[in-house]
C-alpha cells in the first residue's frame, strides 16, 4: 500500500515541477518578446527623432546661417575667456588671483572668514548654522550663539549636507 503511495507523490511532484518548468519557460518567452518589442520601438524613436532634428537644424539653417553663428559665438567666448585670463592669472607668481568670495571689498569694514577646527569652535564642524565671519576684530560663529558653543557638542548642531 505504501508503494502506491510513494508513486502518487513522485508523480504530484513531477507534475508541480513541469509545470513550474512551463510556466518559467512561458514567462521568459513573453518577457522576451516584450523586450524585442520595445527595442524596436525605441529604435523607432531615436530615429523619428534624429529626422525629426536634421529638419529642424536644415529649416534653422534655411533662417540663420548656424556655422557663422556659432564661429561668432565662439570668437567672443574666446574674447571673454582671454579678457578673465588677463584680470585673474597673475604673470608674476604665475597663480590665479581668484578673489575669496567670503572676503569683503569695503573699504569700512574688514571681514573675513574663519574656518571651524579641532582648536577653534570645534562644536561648529560642519554644521549648517555657522557663520564664520569675522568683522573687524569681532567674530560672528552664529546666530543662537554668536560667540560660540563652550562645550564639544551643541544643542543647535545640525548637518550641513
Amino acid at each position: 500500500m505504501e508503494d502506491w503511495l510513494t508513486e502518487w507523490v513522485t508523480n504530484v511532484e513531477k507534475s508541480v515541477t513541469e509545470a513550474i518548468v512551463q510556466t518559467a519557460e512561458s514567462i521568459e518567452a513573453w518577457t522576451d518578446e516584450v523586450v524585442d518589442h520595445l527595442d524596436q520601438q525605441l529604435e523607432e524613436a531615436v530615429i523619428w527623432s534624429q529626422e525629426r532634428s536634421d529638419e529642424v537644424y536644415n529649416q534653422l539653417q534655411e533662417v540663420f546661417p548656424l556655422d557663422e553663428l556659432s564661429q561668432e559665438i565662439d570668437r567672443t567666448f574666446d574674447d571673454w575667456l582671454q579678457g578673465l585670463e588677463f584680470l585673474l592669472f597673475d604673470e608674476d607668481t604665475g597663480d590665479w588671483d581668484i578673489p575669496d568670495s567670503r572676503e569683503t571689498s569695503d573699504p569700512f569694514v574688514h571681514m573675513t572668514y574663519v574656518t571651524p577646527t579641532k582648536t577653534t569652535h570645534p562644536a561648529c564642524i560642519d554644521c549648517r548654522h555657522y557663520h564664520g565671519h569675522q568683522y573687524g576684530d569681532t567674530l560672528l560663529v552664529c546666530g543662537m550663539h554668536p560667540y560660540g558653543w563652550d562645550g564639544e557638542d551643541c544643542p543647535d548642531w545640525e548637518t550641513l549636507f
